[in-house]
């Protein structure tokens, strides 16, 4: 990427230098989230399954829809998107403050800015309808993840970064490759705030852990109840009887003393001395097998789906065959939002294609009895009309949407058009 000021005098440039991502036009694309749109949204009550749901998709640029969801004191605690790579053919998001004077038309410094100038003013908006203890995460590719993730820090903070998941999105890789068989995708991840309580565990994860042993509470592993890692404190440097009357003192490492202490003082020791084991002349207590576990980075696996999944998901509940390209799994979206909210969170996809994300806030709540609610945001892009959706009677992805949310068992939602 290139300057907004390509020429400066070096007295200029140490006035002007800092750290992160320009482009041309990124100025003018962060006023663009400020900026007066007209943005009238009328409910349709042709499409509208009730009037009765906290449940809503918008027909409409997601930028009017956000700037209004902003007005309106909107709050979500789950944002996910997946964007749509700017090919620079099709692009769908053409706002008008491109500076395609300042670039050589069709080049790929024209389709990244134009693409990044997309994209930062609507992040500026989602993390203003964020709630402080919540998350966005957004799906993205090879070809701007780098870019996110800089975009992405600039506008939630360095510190709220809270991690880069990596999801196997393909079952066999493509040969075709000059490099690496590409068989992957990222989600950027990025809480509000830093006191951000964290991720929910993940209830069908699992540890390295081995538990080897067993009692009437269940499986467990063993635990040296000395570190020599935790600092040194006399008052935790004390015997311990065990059942023959053995005496047992925390380790100390070889030629070494006031290194090794106990975890836990003499009281607790006292009170759950039914919970130590003495083996092999060392003190251990017992770590019970939780259910679930820490999400994990690498999302890899049948429980997290791959493209096909998410093709065949789309195909089995609207009945159709190849009416949406690359949907991501439910399995997928319904393990994101999971780890990243409460059971009654407000989850809001404003990128939101054929409306996966809507299918699995409806199962998900099917499975955990949870009360979570989606708010989507489809643009009414044109299908083209040498695709099967065309054919099948879709004019626009906002239709396709629309009725595969309709098709979920379960589903009633809010349709709002912009006039």
């Amino acid at each position: 990427m290139t300057p907004d000021h390509p020429s400066s005098t070096p007295d200029e440039a140490n006035d002007t230098e800092f750290f992160g991502l320009v482009w041309p036009g990124k100025e003018a694309a962060r006023a663009a989230a400020t900026a007066p749109i007209p943005r009238s949204f009328t409910r349709d009550s042709a499409l509208s399954t009730t009037t009765d749901t906290r449940n809503a998709i918008f027909v409409a640029d997601n930028l009017p829809a956000l700037q209004e969801l902003v007005a309106q004191g909107e709050l979500f605690d789950v944002l996910y998107i997946d964007p749509p790579y700017n090919t620079g053919k099709d692009f769908v998001y053409r706002d008008n403050y491109r500076l395609r004077r300042q670039m050589r038309s069709g080049s790929y410094a024209e389709w990244h800015s134009e693409w990044l100038s997309m994209l930062l003013p609507r992040l500026i908006l989602a993390r203003e309808v964020l709630s402080t203890e919540g998350f966005i995460l957004v799906s993205i590719g090879e070809d701007e993840v780098a870019n996110t993730r800089k975009v992405l820090d600039e506008v939630f903070g360095e510190g709220c970064f809270a991690g880069q998941l990596i999801w196997k999105k393909a079952g066999t890789g493509k040969n075709d490759s000059k490099y690496a068989v590409v068989e992957h995708e990222y989600i950027l991840c990025y809480a509000r705030t830093l006191d951000n309580p964290g991720f929910n565990i993940d209830s069908q994860g699992h540890t390295t852990t081995k538990y080897n042993h067993e009692d009437e509470k269940g499986k467990y592993s063993l635990v040296r109840l000395d570190s020599k890692t935790l600092g040194y404190l006399p008052s935790l440097d004390f015997p311990i009887s065990g059942p023959d009357g053995t005496q047992y003192w925390p380790d100390q490492p070889p030629g070494k003393n006031h290194v090794a202490r106990w975890r836990w003082g003499k009281e607790k020791v006292a009170t759950h001395y039914d919970e130590l084991v003495f083996r092999r002349g060392f003190v251990y207590t017992k770590n019970y097998q939780k259910v679930g576990a820490r999400p994990r980075s690498i999302l890899d696996g049948e429980r997290f789906g791959v493209t096909r999944t998410g093709r065949r998901d789309a195909e089995e509940v609207m009945g159709l065959e190849g009416i949406f390209d690359f949907p991501k799994p439910v399995r997928l979206i319904k393990h994101l939002i999971s780890i990243a909210g409460p059971k009654n969170a407000r989850v809001l996809d404003f990128f939101a294609g054929s409306g996966t994300t809507a299918q699995a806030v409806l199962e998900l709540n099917k499975e955990d009895g949870g009360s979570r609610s989606f708010h989507l945001v489809q643009i009414p892009e044109p299908t083209s009309p040498r695709s099967a959706a065309y054919r099948a009677g879709f004019s626009t992805v906002a239709d396709i949407c629309i009725e595969r949310v309709r098709m979920v068992p379960g589903s009633e939602f809010h349709v709002f058009k912009q006039y």
